[in-house]
């Protein structure tokens, strides 16, 4: 049900996006990184509070802690401005919009274009960026080849979709059966 709701519970669910989105990517880095992107399953945080709670806690979240994240893993701030904090805010901006009215069915397709637009946003992104820096990670072919975007995007999607198909769900569900939890517009 959508409904108003204070600002200060708005800004209190974005905070916990982030928080928890840089904690269970802290915990879950098992140190896999190919062409400057880590294997990161965290995505489940942000698709669970896009779903439940909107596209903006859900997008603003992620991108707040993919910022926290990559300052403490790589401390590159204009790399993740202009590449890892615009991937998830619209990424996961978009599954929040187009699960308003959540079916699985729904969800899925929203989960796919959002990682999608995500992917590509990073692709295009790392191999931009390796023309002019280095990358983090261990990268040491810089500048990247173009073929490369089209790596890191395949990276990146096929490594996280398979969290958001088969893991938010059934935590959405879980938690939508348990708690009463409003949608934030």
């Amino acid at each position: 049900m959508e409904m108003e709701n204070p600002r200060s519970l708005s800004a209190a669910l974005t905070a916990a996006c982030a928080a928890l989105y840089f904690l269970v990517g802290y915990l879950t880095y098992f140190g896999v990184v190919v062409l400057g992107v880590r294997f990161w399953p965290a995505v489940i945080v942000p698709g669970a509070f896009a779903v439940l709670f909107g596209p903006w806690i859900g997008g603003v979240g992620a991108a707040i802690g993919i910022f926290i994240s990559d300052m403490l893993m790589h401390g590159m701030p204009l790399l993740s401005l202009s590449v890892g904090v615009p991937a998830n805010f619209l990424g996961f901006y978009i599954i929040g919009y187009f699960t308003r009215s959540y079916s699985l069915k729904r969800y899925c397709l929203a989960a796919t274009t959002g990682l999608l637009v995500g992917s590509a946003i990073i692709g295009v992104g790392v191999w931009t960026w390796s023309q002019a820096f280095i990358l983090p990670g261990g990268t040491t072919v810089s500048p990247l080849p173009i073929v490369s975007a089209f790596s890191i995007f395949l990276w990146t999607f096929v490594s996280e979709i398979p969290f958001l198909i088969f893991v938010v769900p059934p935590i959405v569900e879980v938690l939508r059966k348990t708690l009463i939890l409003p949608r934030l517009k």
